[in-house]
């Protein structure tokens, strides 16, 4: 395994791997952090060859690693509970750590082989499909498997995949400051009355403004095709940055103030499109398991996401109402989102 970059990276996160041994040989780039996660850990897969294979299977047929390893995780937890059997599985051994058994139902997922049809559907959809209570151990958010953060330890995290625009999306917002420890750029970044609760990854406090203020920055990270990682870990770049070297590349006269509101006119936008395919407040929550039942262990032993409370907080930062979690009429109309307003009004779904 070697590491690799793109041009005058900073970062240098890519890297290319070699196997070259069967069963599992391959040349190709990867893993990525979030396959070792889902292939690995979650499904307690110690065997590296077996988990840099899936990754690059999942690559090569047209699969998401996350939610792909996060299904078959899914498939193993219902089978050790006795929800499916082998005869459920084509006669394949589900137990966590087997190996052999993710790497063939990842082929039989591409493929929609067996057992593997019904996993190709996500693991929402495929504990509708099979029932038997199963549906208890789908880790989702809008029926989207979520990453492999445990947001009982980080609670910005656990808000931040509620209220991500396409489910349970870790980058959406990425607030990864207080996970890491980056307690003197979230001092610069936020101001120094926010401390120290917004930097303590297990205190709720705060961490509706924190999100709503990531959410912005990476959506115009993501518009201007800047690295996420040289923005937020380590964060190095912000708002001033990218308007500076928007200024220089493109000629274009914005402001950090511009760029700010930019990014609130993006995220109200995703939210109406949202609202108008019935998604409110109802839907922006995590699985009973993060918010009902503490973590057993480690530094986040007996903590639980305290969602409600982080949403109140969340919903009240971005103007929303927070009872239903809906973008104002006047709020749409202060970003320049008018005919948005409008739309929303007319199907009423928004009031003035």
């Amino acid at each position: 395994m070697k590491p690799r970059a793109d041009f005058a990276c900073l970062q240098r996160c890519g890297r290319y791997t070699a196997v070259h041994t069967e069963p599992y040989r391959y040349i190709a780039g990867g893993p990525e952090y979030e396959t070792l996660c889902s292939m690995g850990s979650r499904c307690g897969v110690s065997n590296l060859e077996a988990v840099l294979y899936g990754h690059w299977l999942c690559n090569a047929l047209g699969m998401d690693g996350i939610s792909a390893g996060a299904t078959i995780s899914w498939a193993m937890e219902c089978y050790e509970e006795g929800l499916i059997t082998k005869q459920d599985t084509d006669g394949l051994e589900l137990r966590f750590g087997n190996h052999e058994a993710m790497i063939t139902l990842l082929k039989k997922m591409a493929y929609r082989q067996g057992f593997g049809g019904i996993l190709a559907e996500g693991s929402w959809r495929a504990a509708r499909i099979i029932g038997r209570g199963t549906e208890k151990y789908v880790m989702h958010v809008k029926k989207q498997e979520i990453a492999s953060q445990e947001p009982r330890a980080q609670k910005s995290m656990g808000l931040a995949a509620a209220t991500a625009a396409r489910g349970a999306d870790h980058l959406y917002a990425f607030p990864v400051l207080d996970e890491v420890g980056f307690d003197k750029e979230i001092k610069e970044r936020f101001g120094p009355q926010y401390l120290p609760e917004i930097a303590d990854k297990l205190n709720p406090k705060y961490k509706g403004f924190m999100v709503k203020e990531c959410e912005d920055f990476m959506v115009v990270v993501e518009s201007v095709g800047v690295c996420k990682y040289g923005t937020q870990i380590p964060p190095v770049f912000y708002y001033e940055d990218i308007a500076k070297a928007l200024q220089v590349t493109c000629g274009l006269p914005l402001t950090e103030k511009d760029l700010r509101i930019i990014g609130e006119r993006i995220v109200n936008l995703n939210r109406a499109f949202n609202l108008r395919e019935g998604i409110t407040r109802k839907d922006d929550t995590l699985p009973p398991r993060l918010t009902k039942e503490p973590a057993p262990k480690g530094p986040a032993k007996g903590h639980v996401v305290e969602l409600e409370q982080m949403l109140n907080e969340y919903y009240r930062h971005r103007g929303w109402d927070v009872e239903t979690g809906k973008p104002t009429y006047q709020k749409l109309v202060s970003l320049g989102l008018e005919d948005v307003a409008q739309d929303l009004y007319r199907r009423g779904l928004i009031q003035k």
